[in-house]
């Protein structure tokens, strides 16, 4: 279990090419071998030096510092090629494993169901992504890398004093076990004040983008200080869970540094010991007392890297639980159809494995044929549209087109068979054009163009200040509502799919275009098999059929004719809208 828990945090911080991480970690250690030789070689240098001081019958030879300054020109010229190597490595192959692995990352999200999306929000997402690989990014560009090899060098150092003498290489050590406590206090502390910190970064990225999303209805209603106090208290939260997250690995930084860098003390203490008893020499305890001021700096940085860790943990682990949702999966071989007929056969489905939103629930949307689907809100209608576009998977029982499964097919071929056009409509910040061209990312302008026509937008795009290379604001907030719907119908014509999902789509449009707007739906609609979720039962009089829901079940089927006929349900709702057409405000005498 440790093993496979291991794995996997090597997996995430390695970017998933653990292979070419290797790499890099190999570079950045033959980089610092190269660039400790300097080190190496003053120490030689002051040992020849000192070696005519220390044995009087020695002379100086100048021969050895010749080669001592030709292994310096050599370093000089290996470390330029060796450094420059590393930091290409290192820096751009880091970026661009990080990029693949965001890319891979997106890719993994676009394969789950929508009912991940539902659970977890924009901020947290957005916090996975960016921050918390922000974090995974200073752990393995450098505590990953430059930690191993600060261990290799002390690994080294332990090694090569003991050859000398173990006794005094002990001194040096010895301090290091009484400074771990600290370190394991530090890290424990760290690890538990983590969770919440996540959680309140999330929680305050979230709240921006809603805080900032909405702050039209916000002003509409004089909310914007009472959301802003909110926001103010997140902020307030958050800073005061970062300084206890900070005060937490303090044990290290204080108490450890101060007992590891009392073993230059005690190095020098127990080294002069050793010098008048004559078990070292001179030389070698100048060497160990230089090799003291070096040796606890770096075992200091082992343990903050150790505590930091622990800082990424909980990032780790959010992203190794995206990594292993389970995605839509499709059934092997996958099939593709060029047909466009629906079918629904006994389909059960429930958002929470609970209680069942769609009650078994079986029709027929032959080819080229045009079926709406009516009820009162929460009845299941969008859920069952968006169970063909595979948003979700069901429970039980099977959906169909042309004979095919939708579980069969790729979540690519099942989405280019259908155009979809919400009532919600969301467009990205981007051009207008760009926007269009989400139903057909390599349309032609003239073809773009065509289709914006005929979804009775192109007159107020080119009254625009740069016509369709106009910017618009994130969400569309910068078009009125059936600007916007109108953009989302050139989109679906575009797109020119053989099947068509409207839910809803004219209910955003001023009288003054609507006659445009439906025209421009019925050159959409033409020669496609229709899916239409309707609340105004006017605008599907003309449908080949109507499905009544109601509580996730199918109460009546028929033509406008033949359902007011049977005077149930539909003709309850029918006779409603026709009173409520009939509406006006009454002013008060």
């Amino acid at each position: 279990m440790k093993h496979e828990k291991l794995a996997k945090w090597w997996n995430i911080i390695t970017y998933g090419d653990s292979g070419k991480y290797t790499k890099f970690i190999a570079w950045l250690f033959l980089d610092s071998f190269v660039a400790s030789i300097p080190s190496s070689i003053l120490m030689a240098a002051v040992y020849f030096l000192l070696a005519p001081v220390l044995d009087s019958t020695k002379a100086y030879e100048q021969k050895p510092f010749w080669i001592l300054v030709g292994i310096l020109l050599v370093q000089t010229v290996a470390y330029a090629l060796v450094r420059r190597k590393s930091y290409l490595d290192i820096c751009v192959g880091h970026v661009s494993a990080q990029q693949n692995e965001k890319l891979r990352l997106g890719d993994k999200l676009k394969t789950l169901p929508m009912g991940y999306f539902s659970t977890h929000d924009a901020g947290e997402l957005s916090t996975l992504l960016m921050r918390n690989y922000e974090e995974i990014e200073n752990l393995s560009s450098s505590i990953v890398a430059n930690g191993a090899v600060i261990a290799i060098r002390l690994l080294i150092a332990l090694v090569v004093l003991s050859i000398f003498n173990v006794k005094m290489t002990l001194a040096m050590f010895i301090v290091i076990p009484l400074a771990i406590p600290f370190a394991v206090i530090s890290y424990r502390r760290v690890a538990y004040t983590s969770a919440d910190l996540i959680a309140i970064q999330q929680q305050t990225a979230a709240n921006v983008i809603e805080y900032a999303g909405g702050i039209t209805t916000l002003q509409a209603y004089g909310q914007t200080g009472s959301s802003f106090e909110r926001l103010k208290r997140d902020f307030a939260k958050l800073r005061d869970d970062s300084k206890r997250q900070e005060k937490a690995g303090g044990a290290v930084s204080m108490y450890g540094r101060a007992i590891l860098f009392s073993g230059i003390a005690i190095v020098m203490g127990f080294g002069a010991y050793l010098l008048s008893v004559g078990e070292i020499s001179p030389f070698f305890y100048i060497m160990c007392l230089l090799a003291a001021l070096q040796v606890y700096e770096p075992i200091m940085q082992l343990f903050v890297f150790v505590i930091s860790t622990a800082r990424i943990n909980q990032c780790i682990e959010k992203l190794s639980a995206l990594k292993e949702e389970t995605p839509l999966k499709v059934n092997e071989p996958a099939q593709t159809t060029s047909r466009s007929d629906i079918a629904f056969r006994n389909v059960h489905f429930s958002y929470d494995g609970k209680a069942e939103i769609i009650k078994g629930i079986s029709f027929q949307i032959p080819e080229r044929k045009f079926v709406a689907l009516v009820g009162s809100s929460g009845s299941g209608k969008t859920t069952i549209a968006r169970l063909l576009a595979r948003f979700w998977d069901i429970s039980e029982g099977e959906i169909s087109i042309g004979g095919v499964p939708i579980t069969a097919m790729t979540q690519e071929h099942l989405l280019s068979k259908i155009s979809m056009v919400f009532q919600d409509v969301y467009l990205f910040k981007d051009t207008i054009a760009q926007n269009i061209r989400i139903g057909k990312p390599d349309a032609a302008q003239d073809e773009m163009i065509a289709a914006a026509k005929a979804a009775a937008c192109h007159d107020f795009i080119m009254s625009l200040p740069d016509g369709y290379d106009t910017m618009i604001g994130e969400g569309g907030s910068t078009l009125s509502g059936g600007e916007k719907q109108r953009i989302s119908i050139a989109r679906a014509i575009l797109s020119d799919a053989p099947i068509v999902f409207l839910d809803e789509a004219t209910a955003s449009l001023d009288p003054e275009n609507e006659v445009l707007i439906q025209q421009a739906i019925d050159e959409l609609v033409k020669n496609k098999t229709v899916l239409v979720i309707a609340h105004r039962l006017q605008s599907v009089m003309n449908a080949d059929e109507i499905i009544v829901l109601d509580d996730g079940r199918i109460m009546e089927q028929g033509t406008h004719e033949s359902l007011l006929m049977q005077n149930g349900i539909y003709a309850s709702l029918w006779n409603n809208q026709q009173t409520a057409s009939a509406w006006t405000i009454v002013k008060n005498a």
